[in-house]
């Protein structure tokens, strides 16, 4: 006969149940984390997720609950799932054997608690219940048992080394969770239990952890550091601290100390063996430092596919950031990672030149020559914008994490300086806590910054005291322009002198034709600086040669006065003194923060390149630091030389000595 009210309490208190049907499966008397195992089983929560370590008893126990579920029919069809279909079979096995050979559950449920004889992959119960074995790898499509669908749906250790080899591999069950099983099964009374011990840094078990929807709780073999004496252990009965020493003691021994930490503490890796730690970052608010010249560094991928599908492998994120150079640190303005398609990488690229007026633009081109750098020179065309472009190629030597490894000895030193916080850089972050597992496109990209800071500085004293608002020019006040060029590109810096002192007020730069170039310079001066009068310096190697550039005929042309300045070899280095020396508390040369490309050229952007050895170039690495600089050289090594005093009168014949001097001639047809 039924006992209905052994029964109610049964089905009250499934912990008590455990013990009372199955006492011969319990050799050690279960402890508080079994209580809690079972109760999440039998929660109301549609998403449960238990988390243990290897030998807790987890499967025991949910086998246990799956059966007790079954026989007092909790569900009415449900799904076993297994990594393998075998896998899932076994376990269908046990079950099987226990409801057909456990005398006391058969006789407090009034007879036999199956309904005929299990299959090799489902179980009928008197109920009117069925479980049925499924492998994780099968396709999880249109299950049904009669008119029902699943309606609980246990996964017992489904994910296997292989299924966290990568994010891609990670994504794919993630999903398939979320495509194939959820939708599967009966909306209105659905229960799924996932069971696992995690095998890696990012697994489903780890992502259901972080993820709300999901009622998680995780046990380790003990509560705290195995050495610490007061540490408690989760199963004392079974595995008291001491065994616990002892094993802890052996995976270490062996070499083995991170597997002892996956598997019986939870810990997928050694938080002391990470590179990289938050507390090694420091964060800083940006006020006061815009100035520093910039780097863009990008570290691009061919493809832009956010998400894995069967024909398609989901693509790594093209990697940036923005990032300046200030003694040893290394300032991060701007970090992501984005799925860009060329398009979109193509419009960042002069967006962030608009945004950062960066000294270069590295890009990662290995293997991406023609599907980037050909459509990029196309870009710069059509916008009449050229972009300081400088192609990085991943060493061949060593391995990418190497590569990023190299960024240990800033961390520690506490020399990566986050702009913003690293609220302001999320990802940057997050990479660098994961690293070296997971995504690492931003961390590359970084690691660049050491090749792109390369180089010796000629103005290695520049700092932030040669930074400071330039004067307005009064009326009539002369406006010395230091102007440069090559064939392709032009650039001016409007200088305004005060006595001794050099204030860089503005610059400018433009590509294309000289004439073109010059006629867009002539009218920012003159819409800059209306009521001033305009002089123009140009470098005497550039003066003297009018034929292959014709810069001096096209400033003459747009009614602008030409000086020949002094000769760039010869005036190289001129700018060290005023960039050191002071005069009534302020530096003799100092730049505004509108001269951008100024405070890039003296900062670091004009310098030796440097060559294997540990040697450095003999000559400036050319592009437009050196033509700014080079110009605003000649020009105040000319200007120091012939004094304030002495500066030719507007409108003058002038003719030049044989070195260059400059003289008023009777000639009407001198040249300037």
């Amino acid at each position: 006969m039924i006992d209905a009210e052994l029964l109610r309490q049964l089905s009250a208190d499934r912990m008590m149940a455990s013990a009372f049907f199955f006492p011969h499966r319990h050799s050690q008397a279960d402890s508080a984390m079994h209580f809690e195992m079972m109760d999440l089983c039998a929660s109301a929560d549609e998403l449960v997720c238990v988390e243990a370590f290897r030998e807790a008893g987890k499967t025991t126990k949910i086998e246990e609950h799956v059966a007790m579920a079954g026989c007092f029919g909790n569900f009415r069809y449900g799904l076993w799932g297994g990594e393998t279909f075998q896998k899932a079979v076994q376990r269908l096995a046990a079950i099987d054997l226990e409801l057909r050979t456990n005398e006391r559950i058969n006789h407090v449920f009034g007879g036999k608690v199956l309904a005929r004889k299990s299959n090799e992959d489902k179980i009928w119960f008197s109920s009117g219940t069925v479980l049925q074995a499924i492998g994780w790898e099968q396709e999880i499509q249109s299950f049904k048992e009669g008119t029902n669908r699943p309606d609980f749906a246990m996964l017992d250790d489904v994910e296997h080394r292989e299924s966290v080899r990568d994010k891609a591999a990670v994504d794919a069950n993630w999903t398939k969770l979320y495509d194939e099983l959820m939708p599967a099964m009966d909306q209105e009374r659905m229960k799924i239990i996932m069971s696992q011990t995690r095998l890696a840094e990012d697994c489903m078990i780890v992502r259901a952890s972080n993820d709300p929807n999901w009622l998680y709780r995780g046990f380790p073999i003990c509560d705290g550091d195995p050495d610490d004496p007061a540490t408690k252990a989760t199963w004392p009965e079974r595995y008291p601290m001491e065994f616990i020493r002892r094993l802890k003691d052996r995976y270490q021994r062996a070499g083995l100390y991170d597997s002892f930490l996956r598997v019986y503490m939870l810990q997928a890796s050694n938080p002391e063996k990470k590179p990289f730690k938050e507390d090694m970052l420091v964060e800083r608010s940006a006020s006061g430092y815009e100035w520093q010249p910039k780097f863009a560094i990008y570290d691009p991928s061919r493809t832009s596919n956010k998400e894995r599908t069967r024909d398609v492998s989901q693509s790594a994120r093209t990697g940036k950031v923005v990032v300046s150079q200030e003694g040893t640190k290394i300032v991060v303005w701007e970090s992501a990672g984005n799925f860009w398609k060329p398009s979109e990488l193509m419009d960042d690229l002069f967006s962030t030149s608009e945004k950062h007026s960066p000294l270069k633009i590295g890009i990662e081109t290995d293997s991406l020559d023609d599907w980037l750098m050909e459509p990029l020179r196309m870009q710069m065309i059509r916008r009449g914008r050229i972009l300081p472009i400088v192609a990085l190629r991943a060493p061949h030597d060593q391995s990418k994490e190497q590569f990023i490894g190299g960024l240990q000895a800033y961390f520690k030193a506490r020399d990566i300086v986050l702009v913003g916080g690293k609220l302001a850089h999320p990802q940057l972050v997050a990479e660098m806590a994961n690293f070296p597992q997971g995504l690492r496109d931003i961390l590359n990209a970084l690691a660049y910054a050491l090749k792109m800071f390369s180089g010796y500085p000629i103005y290695e004293d520049f700092s932030g005291s040669n930074v400071s608002d330039a004067p307005n020019a009064s009326p009539g006040e002369t406006v010395f322009v230091a102007c440069n060029g090559n064939q392709t590109q032009t650039c001016a810096a409007a200088v305004l002198r005060e006595i001794r002192r050099f204030h860089v007020a503005r610059d400018w730069l433009y590509s294309g034709a000289t004439t073109d170039s010059v006629k867009s310079l002539a009218a920012d001066l003159r819409a800059t600086y209306p009521r001033a009068a305009i002089q123009a310096w140009v470098p005497a190697d550039v003066f003297d040669q009018a034929q292959r550039i014709p810069l001096v005929s096209a400033l003459r042309a747009e009614r602008i006065t030409v000086y020949r300045a002094e000769h760039a070899p010869a005036s190289r280095g001129k700018l060290a003194d005023p960039i050191r020396n002071e005069w009534h508390q302020q530096k003799l040369l100092v730049v505004d923060r509108k001269a951008q490309l100024t405070l890039n050229a003296l900062s670091s952007g004009y310098a030796y390149p440097a060559q294997r050895g540990g040697r450095f170039g003999m000559e400036p690495e050319t592009g437009v630091s050196r033509l700014i600089a080079e110009a605003l050289e000649c020009m105040v090594a000319k200007l120091t030389k012939i004094g304030e005093a002495e500066v030719l009168p507007e409108g003058a014949n002038i003719a030049h000595t044989g070195t260059g001097q400059a003289y008023i001639s009777a000639n009407p047809r001198a040249r300037r």
